[in-house]
């Protein structure tokens, strides 16, 4: 049994890289030809968001591969009814972000364009985890030997660690997405004091999504805070700052939390409040000051 064990995570780490290799190209080359803009309609829940052309690119990949290796999967994708299967009982279940930087590239930013992808086992521990940066050509990684960065340019892997600040006080990188109206006037509303009186160095970064957790995971990243987040946003990235040690948890409003976990099928479910910190003590710190804002 525990041979068998290791050999479907070989397996499936085998598989998410082939993934991202091959994504990462064909929207590299769609790009290229100013290809993959054209609307197809709007994700469900999700008011802010649009599905273009490229989104299927990575959905596609994944869907031949799955099936070259014969591999029984589910896999979870954002857009309504567009779940990867094969096979009637999944060895293991995925989630998929098939490209993070929808509506930047729309607009015509050079800018975060990511795909990202996880597996998990039939009791929804994380598998593994891969954060493809297509523009700058780096993979993320997270697998059971850690965490790690794969240069694909010239095949470097380096390892990569959270930072380990501890209080708001310190000069950290503060995320969230406040480029829509969505998630920026309830962020701004509960934490827009915290922003004014952030140390003069530090940051906020006003992106988020799938992508993030690499970042946390890195140490670009301290903590990253949203409110009504959708689970399509989480489920792909989440792993590899799980593996870094980092707290990703649900808040509620009189300060309780509990660990996110993966639920199969639940992507278009949104969390009223998620937090993802590098350190228990910055997460206390940032509930503690939401809690007194409310």
């Amino acid at each position: 049994m525990r041979r068998h064990i290791i050999m479907d995570y070989q397996k499936a780490t085998n598989l998410l890289i082939d993934y991202l290799t091959e994504a990462t190209r064909e929207i590299r080359e769609k790009a290229k030809k100013g290809e993959g803009r054209k609307i197809l309609g709007e994700v469900i829940n999700r008011p802010e968001d649009i599905e273009i052309e490229i989104d299927r690119v990575g959905e596609n990949v994944l869907e031949r591969l799955i099936k070259k290796n014969n591999v029984k999967a589910t896999v979870f994708s954002e857009p309504e009814g567009r779940d990867i299967k094969n096979g009637e009982k999944p060895e293991i279940y995925g989630s998929i972000d098939p490209f993070d930087g929808s509506v930047l590239y729309l607009r015509g930013f050079e800018h975060n364009w990511y795909t990202v992808l996880s597996f998990y086992d039939r009791e929804r521990n994380p598998i593994c985890c891969g954060i493809a940066d297509v523009l700058n050509e780096k993979f993320y990684i997270s697998n059971k030997d850690g965490n790690y960065i794969l240069d694909i340019k010239t095949n470097q892997k380096k390892k990569i660690l959270p930072s380990t600040r501890k209080k708001l006080s310190e000069p950290i990188v503060l995320a969230s997405y406040v480029m829509s109206s969505q998630y920026s006037s309830k962020f701004l509303d509960i934490f827009g004091d915290l922003l004014k009186n952030m140390h003069p160095k530090a940051l906020l970064y006003p992106q988020g999504g799938s992508f993030i957790y690499a970042y946390l995971a890195s140490g670009l990243v301290d903590a990253y805070v949203m409110f009504d987040e959708p689970r399509s946003e989480i489920d792909p990235g989440f792993p590899i700052a799980k593996k870094a040690g980092c707290s990703v948890v649900s808040v509620n409003s009189d300060g309780s939390y509990t660990d996110y976990v993966f639920l199969p099928g639940r992507q278009h479910d949104k969390i009223d409040l998620l937090i993802a910190a590098v350190t228990p003590e910055l997460r206390d710190e940032l509930i503690e000051y939401y809690v007194k804002k409310i």
